[in-house]
C-alpha cells in the first residue's frame, strides 16, 4: 500500500504544468489536500475494522480498493509532471518509493520475525520466513494464489497475508512508470494509453473472476485499472483542469437552477458538494453491502473505486469532506496510514496462531489499540526522520539493503523449514506432526481426470497391499509401506480428497458424481488384480455413516471385494482432535515422553456412534480395525503420545501416528 509523502508529494502533484497551462489558481491543485489523507483514514479503518470485527463491517476490505484510486492517482501525477518538465528520472522515482514505503515495512518484517522465532513452531516460522522473503521481493501475491488449496492453513494465520495488496502497488510502479515513459518518448497520448490498459485490466477482472477467483483477486492483471482509475482522473487534473472547472459550474448552474428555481450565481460548490456526497455513499454501501461471499473484484469494485474517484475529484471545497474527511482526527489517521496497514494484521494474526482460536473481543480490541499505538511511534520515530531533507542516496542505499537482508535471513528460515536455531521441545514435538511426502504425488484431488493420472506404489514388488479410501487414508498407505517394506511387501496408493461413500451411486451429482465414478474404477481393478492379496479401506466417515444410503453404499463396496476372495480390512476413523494439533503443542509443556489428551474416549465414542450401526451390517470376512485401541487408553484419547504427535492438523493422522496404527494391521493381514 503507498502512503505518499504528504506534502512533497502532493506538491509535485499540484506544480504548474507549463506545457499544458495547468490553472494555479484551480481547486484540484491546492498545496495539501488534507481530503486525501481524510480517505486514507476511512480506507485504513475500514480494512482494520474488518480484520478484527468481520461480522460488524463485512465490506471493510473495500478499504484496499480504495488505497488503489488514492495510490494510482498520486503517483501517476508526479510522473505527468516530471515527464512534462524532461526530469522524470527512474532513480528519482524509485528513491522516493523506497524512502516511503521501505522503513516501516522493514521495522515490521523485522519484529515479525523476531516474535515468530519465539512463538511459533517450526513449519509455522517456515511458512513466516516465507512469506516475509516473498513480502520482501513484492511478490506476496503470487504466493499466495499458489499456495490456495484443500490444505492451505487459514488465511488467519499467515501473519504476512496483507502483504498482497502492497506487492500489487509495487508492481504498479515498476511497470507503470516504464509504460508512461515509453509512450511520452514516442509522442503517444498519455490519456488514451490509460484507458486502454485499465480497459483491458477491468475487462480481464470480469472475465476470470469466477474461473479464476484466487488470482483475478491477488493478481495485478485484474486490479490495475482500480489504480489507473486514479491515473485517469490525474491526467484530467494536471491538463484539463479549466475545462473541469467550466464543467462543474455549468453542472452547478443547471443544479442550482432546479433547486431555486431562478437564475442564481453559482461557484461550483453544488456540484463538487453533490459528489462528494455520492462518493461517501458509494463507499458507506460498500462496506455495508459487498461482503466475501460475492465474486470479487468484478463488478462489484466499481463501487468503491468510483466512490474513491469522486470524493477526490469533489476537492477539498466539498462541505461533507471538510466534516467527515478534513478533520483532524480523519488526518491524523491518514497520516499513520500506512504503517497502520503494516501493523495491525500481524498482530491480530499472531494472537490467534497463539490462542489456537479467534481472539476474543477485548482481545482484538487491544490488539486494534496497540496497532494504532505501533503506528503512530513508526509514523514520528520513522517515517518523518527519514522523509527529512539530506543524505537522500545514503538513505535510499542503506533502506535497500536491509531490506534485501531481511528478505535472504527470511528466505533462510523458509529453506531450513524454520530450523534456523535449534529447535525448543514444543518444536521437537511438532516436527513429528508431519503429513506423508506423497501427499500431493500420490493423492487424487476431486477431479475427473483421475483416469489420466498414475497410481502409486510404494516398493513395487509381486506382492501388494491395497490402500484405499479418502485423505484420511493417504498416510495409512505410506506408514504401512514403510512397516511392509520389511516383509518384501509393496502399498499401492488409491485415495481422492473428500470423497464420500457412494459407490454405484447414480443418484450424486457434481463432485459426488465424480466420486462414485472412480470408486468403481478403482473396485474394478482390485477386483481383477491378482498381485493384491489384502485391500485396506479407510475414510473419514464419521459424519457420513449416519446417512442410510452412505452406509449402505460402503458395505456393498466391501462385498464385492469380498466376493473377489480378497482379504479386506476396514480401518475406522482415527480419534481426531477438537482443534489444530499445533494449538495442544503450543499449550503443552514437553518433558521426555509428554502426552497430550485430546478429548475423553466417551465423547468420542458418543462422535462417532454411527459406526455401531455399521459393524452390524458388514460382511462377515471383513475384519475391522480401531486406531482408537492405540490412540486411547481406557478414559482418554490423545493427539501427542510419548513425545510423537498423532496428527498432522485437526482430523488427519501424521505419519507417525499412521505408523503405530499400520504396526496393529499387519497381524491381521493375509502374508505369504
Amino acid at each position: 500500500m503507498n502512503q505518499v509523502n504528504q506534502v512533497n508529494q502532493v506538491n509535485q502533484v499540484n506544480q504548474v504544468n507549463q506545457v499544458n497551462q495547468v490553472n494555479q489558481s484551480s481547486p484540484y491543485t491546492s498545496s495539501y489536500r488534507s481530503e486525501i489523507d481524510g480517505l486514507r483514514a476511512f480506507a485504513v479503518l475500514s480494512v482494520v475494522a474488518f480484520h478484527a470485527f468481520p461480522s460488524w463491517l463485512k465490506g471493510g476490505f473495500i478499504g484496499v480498493d480504495v488505497f488503489f484510486v488514492i495510490s494510482g492517482f498520486l503517483i501517476t501525477s508526479h510522473i505527468f509532471e516530471k515527464l512534462d518538465k524532461g526530469q522524470f528520472s527512474f532513480t528519482d522515482f524509485f528513491g522516493r518509493r523506497i524512502r516511503r514505503i521501505f522503513p516501516a515495512l522493514i521495522l515490521v518484517m523485522a519484529c515479525s520475525l523476531a516474535f515468530g522465532w519465539f512463538a511459533l513452531l517450526a513449519d509455522e516460522f517456515a511458512q513466516l520466513g516465507k512469506h516475509v522473503a516473498s513480502g520482501a521481493a513484492f511478490i506476496t501475491n503470487f504466493i499466495l494464489v499458489d499456495e490456495s488449496g484443500y490444505f492451505d492453513n487459514a488465511a488467519e494465520t499467515k501473519p504476512m497475508l496483507h502483504l498482497w495488496s502492497l506487492a500489487v502497488e509495487e508492481q504498479f510502479y515498476i511497470v507503470w512508470p516504464l509504460v508512461l515513459w515509453l509512450a511520452w518518448k514516442r509522442k503517444f497520448n498519455l490519456l488514451t494509453i490509460t484507458i486502454l490498459v485499465a480497459a483491458v485490466s477491468f475487462y480481464l477482472n470480469l472475465r476470470f473472476v469466477k474461473s479464476h477467483p484466487t488470482e483475478t483477486f491477488f493478481w495485478p492483471v485484474g486490479r490495475f485499472w482500480e489504480l489507473l482509475s486514479g491515473s485517469v482522473l490525474a491526467w484530467l487534473f494536471l491538463y484539463k483542469s479549466d475545462l473541469l472547472s467550466k464543467f462543474k459550474l455549468w453542472v452547478d448552474k443547471f443544479l442550482v437552477r432546479i433547486i431555486h428555481s431562478k437564475e442564481v450565481e453559482a461557484d461550483g460548490s453544488t456540484t463538487s458538494n453533490l459528489m462528494s456526497f455520492c462518493g461517501l455513499l458509494l463507499l458507506a454501501y460498500g462496506v455495508i453491502r459487498i461482503n466475501e461471499s460475492l465474486s470479487f473484484p468484478s463488478k462489484w469494485a466499481l463501487i468503491p473505486v468510483l466512490g474513491a474517484v469522486l470524493i477526490i475529484a469533489s476537492g477539498s471545497m466539498a462541505w461533507l469532506n471538510r466534516i467527515f474527511l478534513m478533520n483532524p482526527l480523519a488526518v491524523w489517521f491518514g497520516l499513520i496510514s500506512y504503517p497502520l496497514y503494516l501493523w495491525h494484521w500481524p498482530i491480530l494474526s499472531f494472537i490467534q496462531i497463539v490462542e489456537g482460536k479467534v481472539p476474543h473481543r477485548d482481545a482484538r480490541i487491544i490488539a486494534v489499540l496497540l496497532s494504532i499505538f505501533l503506528a503512530w511511534l513508526t509514523y514520528r520515530l520513522l517515517e518523518v526522520p527519514i522523509r527529512r531533507v539530506g543524505n537522500w542516496g545514503l538513505k535510499t542505499v542503506a533502506l535497500s539493503a536491509s531490506l534485501a537482508l531481511i528478505g535472504l535471513f527470511a528466505f533462510a528460515v523458509h529453506k531450513t523449514e524454520g530450523r534456523i536455531l535449534p529447535l525448543t521441545p514444543k518444536q521437537v514435538v511438532a516436527d513429528t506432526a508431519k503429513a506423508s511426502p506423497k501427499r500431493k504425488d500420490c493423492h487424487f484431488p476431486l477431479k475427473n481426470d483421475f483416469s489420466e493420472r498414475s497410481v502409486c506404489e510404494y516398493f513395487h514388488t509381486e506382492k501388494l497391499v491395497a490402500v484405499f479410501g479418502n485423505s484420511h487414508s493417504v498416510e495409512l498407505a505410506f506408514g504401512l509401506a514403510q512397516v511392509l517394506k520389511d516383509v518384501g511387501y509393496g502399498v499401492r496408493h488409491h485415495t481422492m480428497s473428500g470423497c464420500v461413500h457412494n459407490f454405484g451411486s447414480t443418484k450424486d451429482k457434481n463432485k459426488h458424481q465424480i466420486c462414485a465414478a472412480w470408486q468403481s474404477k478403482v473396485v474394478k481393478e482390485l477386483v481383477s488384480d491378482d498381485s493384491i492379496s489384502s485391500v485396506i479401506v479407510s475414510y473419514r466417515n464419521e459424519g457420513y455413516l449416519k446417512n442410510v444410503s452412505r452406509r449402505k453404499s460402503l458395505v456393498e463396496m466391501l462385498k464385492k471385494l469380498v466376493e473377489a476372495n480378497k482379504d479386506v480390512v476396514l480401518v475406522l476413523q482415527a480419534p481426531m482432535p477438537s482443534k489444530h494439533i499445533n494449538s495442544y503443542i503450543r499449550q503443552g509443556v514437553f518433558g521426555v515422553k509428554s502426552s497430550v489428551k485430546g478429548r475423553t474416549k466417551e465423547d468420542w465414542f458418543n462422535m462417532y456412534s454411527a459406526k455401531n450401526d455399521l459393524l452390524k451390517e458388514l460382511p462377515q470376512a471383513v475384519k475391522v480395525y480401531d486406531p482408537s485401541d492405540v490412540f486411547c487408553d481406557l478414559r482418554d484419547c490423545y493427539v501427542v503420545k510419548e513425545g510423537v504427535a498423532l496428527f498432522f492438523d485437526d482430523d488427519h493422522m501424521s505419519v507417525k501416528g499412521a505408523e503405530l496404527v499400520a504396526k496393529e494391521l499387519v497381524p491381521l493381514l493375509k502374508l505369504n
